[in-house]
């Protein structure tokens, strides 16, 4: 029988410590930014008590030590049972080639982001794929089998059968793990995949326009074999924008190249969107995919203690399988970090130290779907304002505070566009809107009263 030991700081390990707090930050962070910056960081030293976190870049670990410092050190600190500092710093590849994250290389597996054909000089580099994110790390249920066959059909058979395929759902199960899995395999064919982001589209629309290079930009997305574009839904209200994209869609589909898009909501829940890009959004495959049932999540639980090679008892995946979680994220999060208190404590994976590992989150309730109207009366409730006031044109700073953060979170949490915030706030301008959420965002990481408030109003919203 395996028995506990006290922790101590001197006692931790700072890689364990660190995959510890991320199965914590898994669970906080907004998926964008966990996945962008945190995901591929590794716990490197502990020194005058403050752990060393290698990033993957200079960008990461500025971004990480400005923007979330403050939610990463309470992470720490709470696994830890201490007052830590952190210190982020530029990896040496060699650390990073060593992460025991890295899933073992599938047949169809690309770990390298090899150059797209005709790519044009100075221009911003494709997004690059996860190599964890393959058809084999995918857990197919009742809830995703359809959008599953028609990712499968579009990476087998490009611009043949279903084009364009387009999957929606929720925010967290298994959309971008999709446009990845399409990516990895298309280029192991020796065909190219280009997959982006609507945010970088619009970036590099908008750019393309000022600088006079739009046959440039042009070139390069109707270039793939395969597009692949991920959160469609923020293209609403870009006029220009899905001008542009309206006529790369023709030419890529009279030329037989694939299309994939992933968004939040179906092609006919988009708006405003214009009537010609959402009507060639419905030529081809339109897949859901809905929230696992129990069966499945315990697959994906399953899935998820294999890789990480730690042995989870039946009872404790039914534990964890039976939180209606918002997202695979999420849930995969749970388990994390359970498996990280139990390496850090030498202590096996049990009914008890799962909810040792969870604190207050073991047992909640299902999440009650989000409204603009759930959000805005809760943040009121907690401001102690109103609705009406949330929503209208008054400027005193606690009425400023709290329409700030209802911007925040329906942007954050519901995914809802500039457009249909504002439209949410008697039709304020997109702008307006995105300061507001700008201004939130980059005080969320340092006020810890703000995270209190934002971590609360979640609860509440959610559980009442």
């Amino acid at each position: 029988m395996t028995t506990g030991r006290a922790i101590s700081v001197s006692d931790l390990h700072p890689r364990q410590l660190w995959e510890a707090a991320l199965g914590d930050l898994q669970v906080q962070v907004a998926r964008p930014s966990y996945d962008t910056f945190l995901q591929n960081t590794i716990g490197v030293a502990l020194e005058d008590d403050c752990l060393v976190i290698d990033a993957n870049s200079s960008f990461a670990a500025e971004y990480l030590e400005k923007r979330l410092r403050g939610v990463v050190q309470t992470a720490v600190e709470r696994v830890a049972h201490s007052p830590l500092d952190v210190r982020f710093q530029v990896a040496q590849s060699s650390a990073l080639a060593t992460t025991p994250e890295v899933i073992e290389a599938q047949p169809q597996t690309i770990v390298s982001d090899p150059p797209i054909r005709h790519r044009v000089a100075g221009e911003t580099p494709t997004l690059p794929l996860d190599p964890r994110y393959v058809f084999s790390q995918f857990t197919v249920g009742r809830s995703n089998e359809l959008a599953m066959a028609a990712a499968t059909a579009a990476a087998e058979r490009p611009g043949e059968k279903y084009n364009p395929v387009f999957l929606y759902s929720p925010s967290g199960l298994g959309k971008t793990h999709l446009l990845h899995a399409i990516g990895h395999h298309i280029r192991a064919r020796g065909l190219t995949a280009l997959y982006v982001s609507s945010d970088q589209f619009i970036t590099e629309f908008v750019r393309s326009i000022r600088e006079g290079r739009a046959s440039e930009f042009r070139e390069k997305y109707r270039s793939p074999d395969v597009l692949l574009m991920d959160d469609i839904q923020f293209l609403s209200g870009k006029e220009q924008t899905q001008e542009g994209l309206f006529h790369i869609f023709n030419e890529l589909h009279h030329s037989g190249r694939q299309v994939v898009i992933a968004s939040d909501r179906s092609p006919s829940a988009l708006s405003p969107l214009d009537d010609r890009l959402r009507s060639r959004f419905e030529w081809g495959l339109i897949a859901d995919i809905q929230p696992p049932d129990l069966e499945t999540r315990l697959a994906i639980l399953r899935a998820k203690a294999s890789a990480l090679d730690t042995s989870v008892p039946q009872d404790v995946l039914e534990f964890l399988g039976q939180r209606k979680c918002r997202s695979i994220r999420e849930l995969e999060g749970y388990l994390n970090r359970v498996a990280a208190y139990a390496d850090l404590t030498g202590k096996p994976v049990t009914m008890e130290l799962g909810e040792q590992a969870l604190g207050g989150l073991q047992g909640a309730p299902e999440a009650a779907p989000r409204t603009t109207e759930s959000v805005l009366e809760t943040v009121a409730i907690y401001y102690r304002t109103t609705p009406a006031a949330v929503k209208g044109p008054k400027r005193e700073r606690s009425i400023a505070r709290a329409r700030h953060t209802a911007m925040y979170l329906m942007r954050e949490d519901m995914g809802l566009s500039l457009v249909e915030i504002g439209r949410a706030f008697g039709n304020r301008d997109h702008s307006t809107v995105f300061q507001a959420c700008s201004k939130v965002a980059t005080q969320v990481e340092s006020d810890t009263t703000l995270q209190r408030d934002i971590e609360a109003l979640r609860e509440k919203i959610d559980h009442g």
